[in-house]
């Protein structure tokens, strides 16, 4: 940061002459003798503007103030009543080009009044501040740091503002990670689920060296082991309840049977009664 090393002014505001080397000073004394026009000769010199009616102390046809900074930097200006106004501005005793936009860049009004800095809301300030900070960059700077040009943020701020927007909560950056976060604790969730049901003694390097082909062709093996064995329970079951239809009819018609031999025999019997009877009354 440049320091004053100089400053020298002379018939400016209410001003007859006043010299200073640079130190810091404390400017004190009853109300117009001349403090506040130290100030605004310093903000006239920086910004060729002022707030005052009447630049010239009253009475002199020329007024001039004379700044320099141990940067090399020399800014000497001239108000005149009677011809144009003489201004120079030198870097190391070179004559600077376009000095009004020089000295705007190197330094802001506020800069030079702090109660109006101080008077602006929060946001104001803010923007301010960052407005005094300066970054080259362009958008291919931001593809280069993002990989696109975010589409929901202005681009006529300062760089600061900007990466603040790209990453504020109304951006698709940080609802993206939201969406990330939540999903990292689902499986998260899921996974504690899964621990909970692994089995007392789990060997979880053994199934980590474990050779899955070799193991899944052992399952498939012990599947359709496991099929032909059903197939063989449902054809023995099969089979038995043939055998027990088989059976059961077998049952029925040796009934069928021993109640047709019954009826039969009983008539038998009664036929054979009958005819001994007839034989009985021939005899007689």
């Amino acid at each position: 940061m440049s320091k004053i090393t100089k400053i020298k002014i002379k018939n400016l505001f209410g001003i007859s002459e006043y010299n200073g080397d640079g130190k810091s000073v404390e400017l004190s004394g009853q109300n117009g003798v001349g403090k506040s026009s130290v100030i605004d000769a310093i903000r006239y010199a920086l910004t060729n503007k002022s707030d005052r009616r009447y630049i010239v102390r009253n009475g002199e046809t020329e007024g001039e103030i004379l700044i320099e900074t141990d940067s090399g930097l020399r800014i000497n200006r001239k108000a005149r009543t009677n011809q144009a106004d003489y201004k120079s501005v030198k870097q190391n005793g070179h004559e600077v080009g376009s000095p009004e936009t020089f000295l705007k860049d190197i330094f802001t009004p506020l800069q030079l009044s702090p109660v109006e800095f101080m008077d602006k809301t929060e946001k104001e300030q803010n923007a301010i501040i960052l407005d005094m900070i300066q970054y080259d960059w362009s958008l291919q700077t931001i593809r280069d740091w993002f990989g696109e040009i975010p589409d929901w943020v202005s681009y006529d701020q300062n760089i600061l503002q900007i990466l603040n927007d790209i990453q504020s909560e109304k951006g698709d950056y940080y609802r993206n990670r939201q969406d990330v976060n939540r999903d990292i604790r689902n499986k998260k969730s899921f996974i504690e689920d899964i621990a909970s049901e692994i089995p007392e003694g789990y060997d979880a390097k053994k199934w980590e060296n474990e050779n899955l082909g070799e193991l899944y062709q052992k399952i498939e093996r012990a599947r359709k082991e496991n099929e032909n064995i059903e197939k063989a329970k449902r054809f023995v079951e099969q089979r038995d309840n043939k055998v027990r239809s088989f059976e059961a009819d077998k049952e029925i018609k040796l009934s069928a049977l021993d109640r047709e031999f019954a009826a039969e025999k009983e008539r038998l019997v009664k036929e054979k009664e009958r005819l001994e009877a007839r034989a009985e009354r021939k005899r007689n």
